[in-house]
């Protein structure tokens, strides 16, 4: 298995916490680069899921009406599809331009060079 990368692990923690809710997570994990992760929402938890979900900082987006089997019952309940955006994993760029003053050599001042020859400090 290839290892994740921090969009695809936050995109499975966020899956699992949904799962725990009781709604149940349509999208295949792990996520692909630019996909959003799909969710479905029984109508009678919806408000409590989507609360949830924006208590952990998401921003769910209504998508479709669509209806879920209920396995207890083997009978259709109403439910809703929303995704769940996640942040682009975030691309390393070196930044490799140059910063500062580009040494110039500077040119001999002969007056300079005249004061120094005189007081003694060069031969």
């Amino acid at each position: 298995m290839a290892l994740l990368n921090q969009r695809q692990q936050t995109a499975q923690a966020l899956a699992r916490e949904i799962e725990n809710l009781g709604a149940w997570v349509v999208s295949a994990l792990p996520l692909d680069d630019g996909k959003r992760l799909r969710v479905r929402i029984a109508d009678s938890d919806k408000n409590r899921v989507l609360q949830a979900i924006k208590d952990l900082g998401f921003e769910p987006m209504f998508v479709t009406i669509t209806m879920r089997t209920d396995v207890a019952t083997y009978s259709f309940i109403p439910a809703c599809d929303y995704e769940v955006a996640l942040a682009p994993e975030r691309q390393f760029v070196v930044d490799d331009r140059h910063t500062g003053e580009i040494a110039k050599p500077e040119k001999p001042n002969v007056e300079v060079e005249g004061v120094k020859k005189y007081l003694g400090l060069i031969k």
